[in-house]
C-alpha cells in the first residue's frame, strides 16, 4: 500500500521547514508529532546504535543534556579464561591488561567486567548537537588509540 503523493509532499515540506530552523540536525533530532508532522525533539532524545569496526561489534550511546552530549562507545574484546581452563593464557592476558592500565591513554579504557569479559570503552563530552559524523569521529579516535593494545590482546585471546 503506497502513501498518497500529497502526504509525501506534506512530509517533505515539514521536514524542510524543521531543518531550515534547526541545522545541523543531531542524532535522533527529528520526531513525529501526534498530528503526524515532523518536528525537532526538544530536548533531543538519547540515541543507541550498534555497528562493526575492525571486525568487532561496537555499541554507542549518545545522551544529550543542556551543554551538549555525552558519547559513549564500547565493544566486547574477549574473555579471560578461568585458571582451570588455561592458566598460562590467563596469566599473560592479565599481565597485558595491567600493562595497558599503566599507560596514560586519553580516550580508550580496557575494563574487565565480572572478572571475565574484557571491554574496550570510551566516553567523550561533545558541545552542541551531536551529528553522526561526531560519533564516527569519536569512534575512529578511540580505535586509533586502542588498536596497538587490541593487537597485543589478540595474541593471547
Amino acid at each position: 500500500m503506497s502513501v498518497p503523493v500529497a502526504n509525501r509532499l506534506e512530509t517533505l515540506r515539514s521536514l524542510a521547514e524543521v531543518s531550515a530552523c534547526a541545522l545541523p540536525l543531531g542524532l535522533n533530532a527529528v520526531t513525529t508529532t501526534p498530528e503526524g508532522l515532523l518536528a525537532i525533539a526538544t530536548p533531543p532524545q538519547p540515541s543507541r546504535l550498534t555497528f562493526i569496526a575492525d571486525g568487532m561489534p561496537f555499541h554507542a550511546a549518545v545522551s544529550p543534556d543542556e551543554e551538549g552530549a555525552v558519547c559513549q562507545v564500547w565493544a566486547e574484546v574477549g574473555h579471560i579464561p578461568y585458571t582451570v581452563q588455561a592458566p598460562e593464557r590467563r596469566r599473560k592476558l592479565l599481565a597485558v591488561l595491567r600493562g595497558i592500565q599503566a599507560m596514560p591513554l586519553k580516550r580508550a579504557r580496557f575494563v574487565v567486567q565480572d572478572g571475565q569479559k574484557i571491554l574496550l570503552a570510551g566516553q567523550t563530552r561533545v558541545s552542541g548537537r551531536v551529528a553522526a559524523e561526531d560519533l564516527i569521529h569519536q569512534t575512529v579516535l578511540l580505535l586509533h588509540e586502542a588498536r596497538p593494545f587490541l593487537r597485543l590482546l589478540a595474541e593471547h585471546l
